[in-house]
């Protein structure tokens, strides 16, 4: 009597594991998305969630436009890490410090971009970070500071190409 072994090859799994995934694109993943209630089209970008937001980190308090400085270039030649800084210009003291600084890239899918905290030993309230961006946007800069009041900054600049899809 003859027993019968199934050694795959790598042909046989990539066959297979491609009949798999094209299964649960097809099948599987439009009924969990249907039974979530979700749609899997691109959601359309807007700056409703990015003026949420604002408003939340704002807490009610009128935003200020001085006193916080926001540079990045006019053009976004590289999408996929714009440099951004962002330096609060009043002085640093134990009596008026910085509590805690946001960027926000108004169109991006997740427009809360970092959040940044700060304590009056700090001496300065000034960051540098690369962003990720989808398009073309404002970019907008909050500072709290430990009075209340909110410092804000913003900033279009224009990318070249698509960045949060590479």
């Amino acid at each position: 009597m003859t027993s019968f072994v199934f050694e795959p090859t790598r042909r046989d799994l990539l066959a297979g594991g491609a009949a798999l995934a094209g299964l649960a694109a097809a099948g599987l993943g439009a009924s969990a998305a249907q039974a979530q209630g979700t749609s899997l089209a691109m959601p359309q970008l807007d700056s409703a969630v990015a003026d949420d937001i604002a408003a939340a980190f704002a807490g009610g308090a009128t935003p200020i436009m001085e006193g916080l400085e926001l540079d990045l270039p006019a053009l976004g030649d590289n999408p996929a890490a714009v440099p951004v800084r962002v330096h609060v210009t009043e002085p640093i003291t134990e009596a008026s410090w910085c509590e805690e600084l946001i960027l926000i890239a108004d169109l991006n899918p997740l427009p809360l971009a970092c959040r940044f905290t700060f304590t009056p030993d700090a001496g300065s309230a000034d960051v540098a970070v690369r962003l990720r961006l989808i398009g073309t946007m404002p970019i907008r800069a909050l500072a709290r500071m430990n009075d209340g009041r909110v410092l804000v900054a913003r900033q279009e600049i224009t990318v070249a190409a698509g960045g949060c899809g590479l």
